[in-house]
């Protein structure tokens, strides 16, 4: 037989690449002519390479660049072993009726492409690794042709001695942190370090792969440099440790387990790798809970690996990863459910170019040329300008009226993917628990913000990329609190939801002061609001400040939610001593029931300042008792400073801002020291003291502007600039009631909020 095999790159190292040779040379041994075709270009360096290493030489066997689907169709099998090439089976089909297309699913079907299903219907047979990966695959594309086969195992060695470790954890894998989660790993080392001072516990990272910067940053931030080792020499005996929130079979849990290691591992969120290994001795299973993982790892790590354990396991392994005749069987399951049926569709070869990405072809070609000093004359011509922009709006109109979101997706921004908190997040949150069916995407800037985001189910989208596009585009309703991004549009079939940061103690936008700025933010925004069909506020008078603010009646569709704010639903429901020790276990990795913190949170200032106040916060703690700690909140504006906030004193505290929900901190926090932020307000509901800066507010009062005087509404204790004056006033106020405030300006806050408003928006 005449197989052709269609890969994305045999040459690097990784699962499919190993399965791809390891099927090759099983395909070789029982007798077939293999051609390999692979994406990306390669030289002959590669193939002789590859020949030395892999011992995959043959006379049956080419290995080509892959430049036509014509060559893909010149055989009797064409095996596609990416998901994202199965595009390439229609044109296969359109050259060849005859051929028979299979496609591998190596990737978890949470994580295969949008338009997937679109090439599923050019595939005659579908492999995949489990049974219930099969069961699951039916389900939902409603497609027959499926059979469930392990991948090739050829390469691996079986080693019949147990191997036992009292401190070494091992991971090898593709640093991708959205797929692998690693970083769960390294939160899990360091709460066992920190709470296990006697334990000497080494975890040990071999990869490569976007996520080794991020890797690198959290073993700073958790001072971990003594136990997280990063593509350091490979321990002889570890423990295997597996984080990943889906995995099909796991190629390194096997080799660790073949080689007479035990492996810890997540089971995945869809329980495939249980399915796999859990009747082997040698393997325990993670539940994502940090506290309960710390004790089934060190439970793990003394459990001993026995000789008949050893046994057991490896009865099953020769059981399970049988590889004789492998190729024989793979084909004769092909063979079985395969319908040569003649398809209209096959005989309608595929253009080139889609009519669907004109649109960002347009945009690549003004993005690539506006840098060029010719074209950037041009372009900056206001007529030019406004022709262009009036041009692409219309041409984006136009595609996005054709796409047809679907009520199940949802997708959120919060803080233009800065950070996953506010109102999106807990609206979000709540559709989650009474919806549970629906796909939520998450808008994210970096791979700290999509830890967060994983943290609660969601799937991260990479702000701005095709694929945050596709799932925006897709998804029916959308959830914001800031704008959406121009590039996007919105088709009238979608709904947004715009929840806003906070109530506005300062003038911004249309109500600013400077009527030049005032002029040139109100341009740029109004189109922006005409997007919006929803508006959450939280009481009339927070209605009334965004009314003039935005000029909201230039949007005479826009519905109002005076729901209250989702945001403080949460703190009204949970600001109990149970959430504030599980909080406190997320930030300072430790419980202790003693120790009280002060929130420091000074608003943004568009000057590049090196400071964010005059108070000397290291001076401060001299005065205050060794109980407690500082947390200083920056704006994300002025995340540069967190490095020097956080070594000023091992008791002031400085976080990631991609990794803080404030109304988190607000509920751990006793007292805040806060300026102008809309902080204020949702803080007032726990009636703790906020106690206020008043460094330059004359200035900011002429430039800026305020709506109303905060001081009328509420007791608001002025920070004393002397240090120990300001912890006498801080050690002297425990408590202040605010519900003269709360009645005014959010009376429409109560526990139900987050609840109400998704009933207003998901009919």
């Amino acid at each position: 037989m005449k197989v052709n095999i269609l890969g994305f790159n045999i040459f690097s190292k990784g699962g499919t690449s190993r399965s791809n040779i390891n099927l090759i040379l099983s395909l070789l041994e029982e007798g077939n002519q293999v051609t390999y075709f692979n994406e990306l270009p390669f030289d002959e360096d590669s193939i002789t390479e590859l020949m030395i290493y892999e011992n995959i030489y043959s006379e049956n066997l080419q290995i080509k660049n892959f430049k036509s689907d014509k060559e893909l169709s010149l055989g009797d099998y064409l095996i596609i072993t990416r998901e994202t090439l199965f595009k390439h089976a229609q044109n296969a089909k359109y050259y060849n009726r005859k051929i028979k297309v299979i496609g591998e699913i190596h990737g978890p079907l949470k994580y295969l492409p949008f338009n997937f299903e679109e090439y599923l219907i050019y595939i005659d047979v579908v492999r995949v690794s489990t049974e219930s990966i099969k069961l699951k695959f039916k389900e939902m594309y409603n497609y027959d042709n499926v059979f469930n086969l392990y991948v090739n195992t050829r390469h691996i060695l079986i080693n019949n001695e147990p191997s036992n470790t009292r401190r070494n954890l091992l991971i090898k894998s593709r640093f991708e942190d959205n797929i692998k989660d690693i970083s769960y790993a390294i939160s899990l080392v360091n709460y066992v370090a920190k709470n296990n001072p006697e334990i000497d516990i080494h975890l040990y990272l071999i990869g490569y792969g976007p996520s080794e910067l991020m890797y690198k940053n959290l073993v700073r931030y958790y001072n971990l440099e003594n136990y997280v080792h990063i593509n350091e020499k490979e321990p002889k005996n570890y423990i295997y440790l597996s984080t990943s929130s889906y995995e099909t079979l796991g190629y390194s849990i096997l080799e660790a387990i073949s080689s007479g290691n035990k492996a810890l591992i997540y089971p995945g969120n869809d329980n495939v790798l249980k399915s796999i290994y859990n009747s082997y001795e040698g393997v325990a299973f993670l539940t994502k809970n940090v506290t309960k993982d710390a004790d089934i790892l060190l439970d793990f790590l003394r459990k001993r690996y026995t000789k008949d354990m050893r046994a057991n396991d490896i009865n099953i392994l020769k059981n399970d990863f049988n590889i004789s005749n492998y190729a024989s069987r793979f084909l004769a399951n092909v063979d079985s459910l395969i319908k040569v049926a003649e398809n209209k569709n096959y005989l309608k070869k595929v253009r080139k170019r889609r009519r669907d990405k004109d649109k960002d072809r347009y945009y690549a070609w003004y993005s690539l040329l506006r840098n060029k000093r010719f074209f950037k004359a041009i372009f900056q011509n206001s007529y030019v300008k406004k022709y262009l922009t009036n041009y692409y709006t219309y041409r984006l109109n136009k595609y996005t009226e054709k796409i047809e979101p679907l009520k199940d997706y949802i997708f959120i921004e919060s803080f233009h993917g800065n950070n996953f908190s506010g109102d999106p997040k807990y609206i979000g949150l709540a559709i989650k628990s009474k919806f549970p069916e629906k796909q939520i995407f998450v808008s994210s800037k970096n791979s700290l913000v999509d830890m967060e985001i994983r943290y609660f189910g969601f799937t991260p989208v990479r702000l701005g990329t095709p694929f945050y596009k596709e799932a925006f585009k897709k998804s029916k309703y959308i959830i914001v609190n800031g704008n959406t991004l121009d590039k996007v549009g919105k088709s009238s079939k979608q709904i947004v939801v715009q929840t806003w940061h906070g109530l506005p103690l300062k003038k911004m936008v249309g109500s600013l002061n400077d009527k030049e700025e005032r002029d040139k933010q109100l341009s740029a925004f109004l189109p922006r609001m005409k997007k919006w069909d929803y508006l959450i506020t939280s009481s009339h008078v927070n209605l009334r400040l965004l009314k003039s603010a935005f000029k909201l009646n230039e949007n005479p569709t826009l519905k109002y939610l005076n729901e209250g704010s989702p945001r403080n639903s949460y703190l009204i429901n949970n600001y109990t001593e149970k959430e504030k020790s599980k909080i406190q276990l997320k930030y300072f990795h430790y419980q202790n029931t003693k120790k009280q913190y002060i929130l420091f949170c000074p608003t943004w200032r568009k000057n590049k300042r090196l400071s964010v106040s005059e108070i000397n916060l290291k001076k401060l703690l001299l005065y205050l008792p060794e109980s407690i700690d500082i947390i200083v909140k920056l704006h994300p504006n002025e995340s540069h400073l967190r490095y020097k906030y956080s070594n000023l004193d091992e008791r002031i505290h400085c976080f990631y801002n991609e990794l803080v929900d404030i109304q988190e901190l607000y509920i751990i926090s006793d007292w805040m020291i806060t300026d102008y932020s809309s902080t204020i307000f949702d803080y007032a509901h726990l009636n703790k003291p906020i106690f206020l800066l008043n460094e330059d507010e004359s200035e900011y009062r002429k430039s800026i502007g305020f709506n109303f005087d905060i001081h009328k509404l509420g007791y608001f204790p002025i920070a004393n600039n002397d240090e120990e004056k300001l912890a006498n006033q801080i050690m002297k106020l425990r408590k202040i009631n605010y519900s003269k405030l709360i009645e005014r300006l959010m009376s429409k806050d109560n526990s139900l909020s987050d609840i109400k408003v998704v009933e207003n928006i998901i009919k």
